[in-house]
């Protein structure tokens, strides 16, 4: 494929990108949890985690095929692609690293 390459690149910059989202994401989780109880926090921790990790696996198979589709079909060089693709998976990183925020408090049962 001609774009593999340029597909590497974007799946290992949006990895990178959401790595640190997800950092501060976590960092933020546990400010918010700061007056739970310890079970209830790490419960939501832990979900935040998995969610986190399903969305990494989302997002790299996101970059991978918007990445080859924008070279192979829609004609468009590697560097640009490769910029679309990791912007776009970083967005797609941010909600569902918010998400997981929303779901992980509904989970642990914190209101």
């Amino acid at each position: 494929m001609r774009g593999n390459k340029s597909a590497s690149i974007a799946v290992i910059l949006t990895i990178i990108l959401f790595l640190v989202i997800a950092v501060f994401s976590i960092f933020m989780q546990l400010v918010a949890f700061n007056g739970a109880s310890e079970s209830q926090a790490l419960t939501g921790i832990v979900v935040s985690l998995l969610c986190q990790g399903t969305g990494a696996v989302v997002m790299a198979l996101f970059a991978l095929r918007l990445t080859n589709f924008l070279i192979a079909k829609a004609n468009w060089g590697g560097t640009s692609a490769v910029i679309l693709a990791v912007f776009l998976g970083a967005l797609l990183g941010m909600g569902i690293a918010f998400l997981s925020l929303i779901f992980s408090a509904l989970v642990s049962g914190i209101s």
